[in-house]
């Protein structure tokens, strides 16, 4: 069948985008339910210094992955899937058969609280990719090659501990020096974390239009986005100005450097 995006035939992008409300339900069920477990369980695990995974944002996002995949033990499968003459539909198979899929113990290198922390960094992450259409990686990235505070802002709406990054606190120490009021308003406003009700509805667009972009799909006409992220794929309603407000979204994702 003809890849018709970039390395993906349109069924295959479907099937990608019909993944994606499940897959975002658990990584926000995932977050539920460490926060409602008891401090007395949630400390017996959480022993030791575990405070500075927000280090792993420092890293590309390509780094972060790996390094949980080699704390969940899934190096192999990733090296697999890297391998096949087709990953993108050994990606979708992975996808099709992730609940029939051995458990396997954590690595033994790393702790269990380790292991909790960082699978907890990915599951943040990939809800600032559907929500900004870019990792807590590559929002800090920004920040350190242009100063940009509201990508920091973002970030640590998305995932609080990103304050304690090296990143964030050189930014943080010069506000501070410049008793910059401003910008702390701005850190408290973000310590509020991100608006849920509109983020959800729109979690499949955003991430859609992150796939197009390192597909290298930059040049879609207003007729063919609409087309694709209304009828073909069902990620955006279809209503007056949708057309408008989609290349809207499509020009300001393919500015976007890195995920």
């Amino acid at each position: 069948m003809e890849q018709e995006y970039g390395k993906l035939n349109a069924d295959q992008l479907r099937e990608f985008v019909q993944h994606l409300p499940e897959l975002f339900a658990m990584a926000r069920g995932a977050d539920k339910h460490l926060a409602s477990v008891s401090s007395e369980k949630f400390y017996s695990v959480m022993v030791g210094d575990f405070g500075d995974y927000s280090q792993v944002y420092e890293r590309p996002l390509a780094e972060h992955v790996n390094l949980v995949a080699v704390a969940l033990n899934r190096q192999d499968d990733v090296d697999a899937i890297a391998a096949s003459p087709a990953p993108q539909e050994a990606v979708l198979d992975a996808l099709r058969n992730r609940d029939k899929n051995d458990d396997k113990p954590e690595n033994e290198a790393f702790t269990v609280t380790e292991v909790m922390a960082l699978a907890y960094s990915l599951s943040r992450t990939l809800q600032s990719m559907a929500t900004y259409g870019r990792s807590i990686s590559s929002l800090l990235q920004d920040v350190r090659e242009t100063g940009n505070h509201d990508s920091l802002f973002k970030a640590i709406r998305m995932d609080r501990a990103v304050i304690g990054c090296p990143t964030a606190m050189r930014h943080i120490a010069k506000a501070q020096i410049r008793s910059d009021n401003r910008f702390f308003k701005h850190i408290q406003a973000a310590l509020k974390g991100p608006s849920k009700k509109p983020m959800i509805g729109l979690e499949p667009m955003r991430y859609t239009l992150l796939l197009l972009r390192e597909m290298g799909i930059n040049d879609l006409s207003e007729k063919e986005l609409e087309h694709l992220m209304v009828d073909r794929l069902k990620v955006y309603p279809r209503a007056p100005g949708a057309a408008k407000n989609l290349r809207a979204q499509y020009q300001r994702s393919k500015k976007i450097k890195t995920i």
